[in-house]
């Protein structure tokens, strides 16, 4: 009976708050990713630190990879000793934290004083731009820490709220959507806002831009603590204990395995349970591949855009910023609300829906038609001075971003059925971690670009997804009797 309320929609009023606390955190997020490399590189007279394009592109890659690693730790946290709304609290006061360091790494009175003519200021400028970088690099650490807590915490306390495993991997499509929704106002407002609404004479206003993120997170945070009386009684104890609607304990996760050692010593982990983690081990090594090479659209690509890619569109006149971040965001807002209904209309077939292995062979095959698009582009250019036609980037974006919707958020709910429910938060992290991975590598692709060229790179990205898609049809039927053994 303490179900009913919940019943009459299809998930409870918490999972809902969850997402909404999503598309806070992705606003901010995506609000400062894209512009974080302009800033960097642009004029100190236009309110940039004047950091050189190969260093700017490691560092930039840093916010992202830092985000994607410090959730094992926040897992760990979560999973032992901290109730996940109190992280995901916790998470968003951090990084409201971290966003006003960025806030605070210049100063425009004195960047309003130099003038590039006087040789006089190098090098004062230069220590300045010192002081600045540490500022940045405290943004990212602290960020990170924040995210740490939150991300896998959010996602984990998310999916305890969904108790029928059948409607997981819709409900987080739709979460999905949220994040979407958040990523494509975030960098659509802020692409804007730093060009007009936050600009002082020559000063591009990436420094308000920080500020307006910073205080977003404030109020995310609050709200999201205002309703934690709607969370469904989930996330008020660390997750190795089980909870029902009200909060109470029902039992502990640590003894689900039922074996006298696992209740001992709540460590020891049935067959079914390692299968588990294994399955979870290697489709986020597999992810590596995919996240490296989707993330070029926000490093390599946005380089090669910039100089090789006609970006107006009748008379609009775009920036790679709207191209990739803004296009991908609105693309995903709509697409994952489809492959929720999608996802739920296979689940009800006799055979139910498809695997998580299947629905990662369909992603690389995506990826693989992604990049071919940018083979036929470059082709179609023809090198030199010549530039192409930006709707080749548009189309690019439409089958990555269909190829991410197969991945990205099934990737989650696979870890909150697979994973044993004492490690969950760490699992979660453990598939963030993959993602960490391929953020780092993508800030040295465009090194291999300048030394091998980028039609050579873009037909490797292509190939190499093709093959893993064939690896991973033939895999996928051993791979799922893995996890249902």
């Amino acid at each position: 009976m303490e179900n009913s309320g919940a019943e009459k929609s299809k998930y409870p009023i918490g999972f809902y708050i969850g997402c909404l606390t999503y598309s806070f955190e992705r606003f901010a997020f995506y609000g400062t990713k894209p512009l974080l490399v302009l800033y960097l590189t642009a004029a100190v007279a236009n309110g940039g630190l004047a950091i050189p394009k190969a260093q700017a592109a490691i560092i930039a890659a840093n916010f992202t990879a830092y985000t994607y690693i410090a959730p094992l730790i926040g897992g760990y946290i979560c999973d032992k000793w901290l109730g996940a709304r109190y992280a995901v609290t916790l998470g968003c006061i951090i990084m409201g934290i971290g966003y006003l360091m960025g806030w605070k790494s210049s100063n425009p009175a004195v960047v309003n004083m130099v003038d590039p003519a006087y040789g006089l200021y190098a090098s004062y400028i230069r220590s300045l731009g010192v002081k600045n970088m540490a500022s940045i690099n405290m943004m990212i650490y602290i960020v990170s820490i924040g995210t740490g807590l939150f991300k896998g915490n959010l996602a984990g306390l998310m999916g305890r709220m969904i108790e029928d495993d059948s409607k997981m991997d819709a409900a987080f499509s739709i979460q999905y959507s949220f994040v979407n929704i958040g990523a494509f106002f975030g960098s659509a407002i802020m692409g804007v806002a730093y060009m007009q609404f936050f600009k002082k004479g020559l000063m591009l206003g990436f420094r308000e831009v920080f500020l307006f993120c910073a205080v977003l997170m404030f109020i995310g945070g609050v709200a999201f603590t205002a309703s934690y009386k709607l969370l469904h009684g989930q996330g008020r104890l660390p997750f190795k204990y089980l909870t029902d609607a009200k909060g109470n304990v029902i039992g502990e996760a640590e003894k689900n395995s039922g074996s006298k050692s696992s209740e001992n010593k709540g460590v020891k982990l049935t067959k079914k349970e390692i299968n588990g983690v294994i399955a979870i081990i290697f489709v986020s090594f597999v992810s590596i591949i995919f996240w490296t090479f989707y993330e070029q659209q926000s490093s390599a690509l946005t380089l090669y855009a910039a100089d090789n890619v006609d970006m107006t569109l009748g008379a609009i006149k775009l920036s790679p910023v709207h191209v990739f971040t803004t296009w991908n965001g609105l693309l995903c807002i709509f697409m994952s609300l489809g492959a929720a209904k999608l996802w739920a209309t296979l689940a009800k077939r006799p055979q139910g829906d498809l695997t998580m292995f299947q629905k990662v062979t369909i992603a690389f095959a995506f990826l693989g038609l992604a990049y071919t698009v940018l083979i036929f582009m470059e082709l179609a250019r023809g090198g030199g001075s010549n530039k192409a036609s930006v709707l080749w980037l548009l189309f690019f974006g439409i089958l990555l971003t269909t190829g991410e919707i197969c991945f990205s958020p099934l990737g989650n709910s696979f870890v909150n059925k697979v994973a044993p429910k004492k490690y969950l938060s760490l699992l979660l992290g453990v598939w963030i971690f993959a993602t960490f991975a391929a953020n780092k590598l993508t800030g040295y692709v465009q090194g291999v670009i300048e030394n091998y060229g980028f039609m050579q790179t873009i037909v490797t990205f292509s190939v190499v997804s093709f093959i893993t898609m064939v690896i991973l049809f033939a895999l996928s039927k051993p791979l799922n009797k893995l996890v249902e053994s």
